[in-house]
């Protein structure tokens, strides 16, 4: 598969992710870096700097569950604030690096557990 094949895998899988109810952007973040890899959806205009900080937090998230993973394995990290819910879904984890798929939901029009169980459902896909 081509480099066009696979940026519109991602972008079709992305778009799967904004078609949950409630969700305003969908997006690959390199935890690594914090840099936004691809996105789908209306970013404002700290979108950038959001998804900076949700792969801060998923790499001392990982730090805190420590050598092992006695607890298990980071899976999701969830933000809510007045009116959004930043949902972060660990996609790959190596050592100092991985994918997140960082969502932003919009309180007011959301089921947040039956979106989490969406955002979830369709995730494996986003980096097939």
């Amino acid at each position: 598969m081509g480099v066009t094949g696979v940026v519109s895998s991602l972008e079709e899988s992305l778009q799967n992710v904004l078609a949950v109810d409630g969700v305003q952007v969908a997006a690959l973040v390199d935890v690594a870096t914090g840099m936004v890899v691809h996105s789908v959806g209306d970013e404002g205009p700290d979108f950038a700097a959001a998804a900076a900080s949700v792969a801060d937090e998923a790499r001392a998230c990982r730090g805190m569950l420590g050598p092992g993973r006695p607890g298990g394995d980071l899976d999701e990290i969830s933000l809510v604030t007045a009116s959004r819910i930043h949902l972060a879904r660990v996609l790959s984890e190596q050592p100092g690096e991985g994918m997140v798929l960082f969502v932003d939901l919009d309180k007011h029009r959301v089921n947040f557990a039956l979106a989490s169980l969406r955002v979830g459902q369709a995730a494996p896909a986003v980096l097939a």
